[in-house]
């Protein structure tokens, strides 16, 4: 049995790969040569993986979840963990992510303020990928 998906989670799912590898791609930047060029840049490449990410969220997740809230109910334990999961650490990666950013454009970029939170970027980041993960699953599989 084959399931056909959904357009326009096909644009969503391929937009976060997008910004998967925006934040992947700023990696290197801040790492090997930490200069103020290269943070800024880092800095930049993240605050439009954050605005893209945003925007999809309130285009595409928060309706497709307000349609699909009356399924949950009826999903397996293990369909309904990856949609929650998805929902609670996608929702955390969004609100920390935002959290950060503004504090560093809030003292000037060129500040580089986001240092001081550089020990919970790389978990964050991870947390958004497992999150990305989940999303592709309920995708794919059309939990909702």
């Amino acid at each position: 049995m084959s399931i056909a998906l959904d357009p326009i989670g096909n644009i969503s799912l391929s937009l976060q790969i997008v910004i998967l590898f925006l934040l992947i791609i700023g990696l290197p930047f801040f790492r090997k040569n930490p200069n103020k060029k290269n943070w800024l840049f880092h800095g930049y490449l993240t605050v439009s993986a954050l605005v893209l990410h945003s925007v999809l969220i309130f285009l595409v997740m928060v309706p497709s979840f307000s349609e699909g809230i009356s399924e949950l109910g009826e999903l397996a334990l293990l369909s309904s963990v990856t949609v929650w999961s998805h929902i609670v650490l996608g929702t955390l990666a969004e609100v920390v992510g935002i959290i950060i950013v503004v504090l560093w454009l809030a003292k000037g970029p060129s500040k580089l303020a986001c240092i001081k939170y550089k020990k919970i970027m790389i978990p964050l980041f991870i947390i958004w990928v497992i999150s990305i993960i989940n999303g592709a699953l309920i995708h794919i599989l059309g939990l909702l």
